[in-house]
């Protein structure tokens, strides 16, 4: 292999990561500098990899995370929809791994949870292998995935019977007060709007956990996060989400990015007290109906329980996994044994 192309380091490396989540594969838009400077856990500095001419191949924001005893570069960025380091789809395997035998990213790196046949990551995976890291991959999980242009190319989508169903439970909501549904972008989200999901997260089954659960807006660092991305147009153009109140009361949410042909369903909840009327449920059909109108050919709706996602029509699909790159025999040897079991 040639000798390496220079990378430079820079502390968010902005126009550039930009640029490259211009150039990369339409899915993974979202990918952007802001992604990667937001929240507690922003990127410390991030590496681009040029060619000779000084054309940017792929950006790495990285932050230094343990894993054990030891301390490795890891993709930074939000773990929802996935983590990933923006790259020109045009490059090469061959020039990427050129690019990227600086031994700035160290002899130990991690990007994860990644969707393990993303064209943009066989590519990664196959330069970094090229360049002279071993992939020690474990599974997490998979994906499941609603088929929106083929549901509704069969018309029976959401189903006659569903439908009936949704109205009766509309119906029964409004017994406690109007139901309205309105929709948001990052463009006009409010922090009034910000303030109601909150509300349904800490109502939610989610929220009322002895420890606590996974909920992006009630936790404040993971709101700060959300609110800080939504800064940057582009982003803020991608977010979409929806609310359901009975009367005054917030009762589901859903929320989520669109990026080329897929909306990414990044979180949806309800408020316990309506569970008997499956608000969140009415919630759903209304945002995937709405996505389908818009255009869009796919929900990815990400890990977690499949039995409502199964029932709303969703399939598993792609397999999720965490990657540890990693240099040298003995030093792979020892980390696959952690890493892998």
């Amino acid at each position: 292999m040639n000798a390496p192309f220079p990378i430079d380091t820079t502390a968010t490396g902005t126009s550039a990561t930009d640029q490259l989540a211009n150039q990369d594969e339409p899915r993974r838009a979202f990918l952007r500098a802001k992604w990667f400077a937001a929240g507690t856990e922003p990127a410390t500095r991030t590496l681009i990899a040029r060619d000779d001419d000084g054309r940017a191949l792929a950006a790495f924001p990285l932050r230094a995370k343990p894993i054990g005893p030891i301390k490795v570069n890891q993709i930074a960025g939000a773990y929802w929809p996935f983590r990933g380091a923006p790259i020109d789809h045009n490059c090469s395997v061959e020039m990427l791994a050129q690019a990227i035998q600086n031994k700035q990213l160290g002899s130990v790196w991690r990007i994860g949870p990644v969707i393990a046949d993303d064209p943009s990551l066989l590519k990664l995976k196959q330069a970094a292998e090229q360049a002279g890291w071993h992939a020690l991959s474990r599974p997490v999980g998979s994906l499941f995935v609603l088929d929106l242009k083929a549901l509704t190319a069969s018309g029976k989508w959401p189903s006659s019977k569903g439908q009936q169903k949704d109205r009766w439970r509309v119906r029964q909501m409004e017994k406690r007060g109007p139901v309205t549904i309105s929709h948001f972008t990052g463009e006009d989200w409010t922090g009034t709007a910000r303030g109601a999901i909150a509300t349904i997260e800490s109502n939610s089954w989610v929220g009322q956990l002895e420890q606590g659960g996974d909920t992006k807006f009630h936790d404040p660092g993971l709101r700060k996060f959300w609110e800080e991305i939504a800064d940057d147009p582009a982003i803020a153009n991608m977010i979409r989400g929806s609310l359901l109140h009975v009367g005054d009361t917030p009762a589901a949410f859903t929320f989520g990015l669109d990026c080329g042909d897929t909306r990414y369903l990044i979180a949806n909840n309800f408020d316990q007290q309506f569970h008997k009327f499956s608000p969140g449920r009415v919630l759903l059909y209304d945002d995937f109906t709405s996505a389908a109108a818009r255009g869009l050919a796919r929900i990815d709706w990400g890990l977690g329980d499949g039995g409502y996602k199964r029932q709303m029509g969703a399939e598993e699909t792609s397999h999720v996994s965490d990657i540890l790159f990693v240099r040298g025999g003995l030093q792979t040897a020892i980390l696959r044994r952690v890493w892998q079991r």
